[in-house]
């Protein structure tokens, strides 16, 4: 009789929740109607505002219909950025295709908007995930009399806000708290390299100089990520360290170094290419091969058509792309087809059927 009794008890727990869930679901599908019928009667307002901004006649007639603008936008960021968005995405009235006159079309907006006290007021008081959002649209509005309150958020614990705030430093080229944030995750090697790319690929400030801040206080990884990272920017500064690393014995150094090195495709640096176009790590090979690539001269060539044989695939195929870019004679070209060395023929061939297909 217990045993029947607990079944029963058990069976009718089951169905309360399943009608419990039953009855969430059905909420949170009336809030998600609910919101999306609010953004279509919002976006069906709005697009009456913006075509009235576009199309005025008259200078004097858009100004009022800015200010109605203003008005349907209300302090609401979400709003605001709908109707940018649609003034940039425009086409049909005299902006279109004027990219600079919808930009200034915008700052006649913002004057009346004001949208860094909509953005300031989200830093104050919005949740983590809006105060970082805020930080980086108070960068891109240049509202540098909240520097501060976003460096404080670049320390936060949470690391999706610092994250954002750092970024926000970034664009606005702060050198010292950029550095800062990243010294603070170095040890996160996990997370920290692509941050390093992306934060130099973001900064707006001097990169050597932040670099070189990193250089004084950063342990290994990090000096060999950044050095990476900056390969692409050709720092002259920097190649001093380069030419000590790639002829050093640490082999992490020596590989970012050599990479480094490779993008100026200086003909002073031909011969420690050649040298490094011969290391036992591939790694290094491959950037060499791609540093001799910018070279003229028939000896970085001949070295480039020998690493078509390369025992590493990767190798193989980076001197045959570079190949494609030097100047190979239509003689070297059927050499390399119609040799014995299958290795090379086929590298030249699949890099060959990529540019053709492209």
């Amino acid at each position: 009789m217990k045993i029947e009794l607990i079944s029963v008890i058990g069976l009718l727990l089951c169905l309360l929740i399943i009608g419990i869930e039953y009855i969430l679901l059905y909420r949170l599908a009336e809030i998600q109607d609910e919101n999306t019928a609010r953004v279509d009667n919002i976006r069906r307002r709005l697009d009456i505002h913006v075509e009235g901004v576009l199309y005025a006649p008259t200078d004097s007639s858009r100004d009022a219909e800015i200010t109605a603008l203003a008005n349907e936008i209300n302090g609401d960021f979400t709003v605001y950025e709908m109707a940018v968005e649609a003034i940039r995405e425009h086409n049909g009235s005299s902006f279109s295709g004027d990219d600079e006159a919808k930009e200034k079309l915008i700052k006649r907006i913002n004057a009346q908007v004001d949208p860094v006290s909509i953005y300031a007021k989200m830093l104050e008081e919005g949740n983590i995930y809006h105060k970082g959002y805020a930080c980086r649209r108070l960068a891109e509005l240049d509202a540098g009399e909240y520097r501060d309150k976003i460096k404080e958020y670049a320390s936060d614990k949470h690391r999706d806000l610092a994250y954002n705030a750092a970024m926000a430093l970034c664009q606005m080229g702060d050198v010292y708290e950029v550095a800062a944030y990243l010294l603070s995750i170095e040890n996160d090697t996990l997370y920290s390299g692509r941050i390093v790319n992306e934060f130099f690929a973001k900064f707006t400030g001097d990169r050597g100089e932040l670099a070189a801040v990193l250089f004084e206080k950063c342990n290994k990884y990090m000096k060999c990520t950044v050095i990476k990272t900056l390969a692409r920017y050709k720092l002259d500064r920097f190649r001093p360290m380069y030419l000590e690393g790639a002829s050093g014995d640490d082999s992490q150094l020596k590989l970012a170094c050599i990479k480094a090195l490779a993008a100026f495709g200086y003909p002073e640096d031909e011969q420690l290419l050649q040298i490094a176009a011969g290391d036992k790590d591939w790694v290094n090979r491959s950037s060499a091969i791609r540093g001799l690539s910018l070279l003229k001269t028939q000896s970085a060539l001949d070295t480039v058509k020998h690493a078509l044989g390369d025992k590493e695939w990767w190798v193989r195929q980076t001197a045959a792309q570079a190949l494609t870019r030097m100047d190979i004679s239509p003689k070297d070209l059927e050499e390399i087809l119609g040799g014995y060395d299958r290795f090379a023929a086929d590298a030249m061939k699949n890099v060959l059927y990529k540019t053709v297909d492209a």
